[in-house]
């Protein structure tokens, strides 16, 4: 039985890509921190939409919510760089 070598993650063929997926991270992280703390009602829409029916919320609301839920999905696809396929 032949055993296939471990395939390497973009991150390891690419190595000058590890260093702006790492920043882009941490600025990912600061912006969320940053709108949470802003609009502490956004975590809670961009995770659960339909609850946003039931509270007191502002346009702005909506709109953090969409920027959270977005960049949890980049952070997300950028932290899928480092698993191979």
């Amino acid at each position: 039985m032949r055993r296939e070598r471990p395939r390497p993650s973009v991150l390891d063929l690419c190595p000058p890509l590890r260093r702006h997926a790492r920043r882009a991270t941490i600025e990912i992280r600061r912006l969320l921190d940053t709108l949470v703390a802003a609009f502490p009602d956004s975590a809670l829409i961009a995770h659960e939409p339909g609850l946003a029916d039931y509270m007191d919320t502002t346009p702005y609301d909506h709109v953090a919510a969409d920027v959270v839920a977005h960049a949890r999905a980049l952070s997300a696809a950028i932290a899928a760089l480092a698993d191979p396929p």
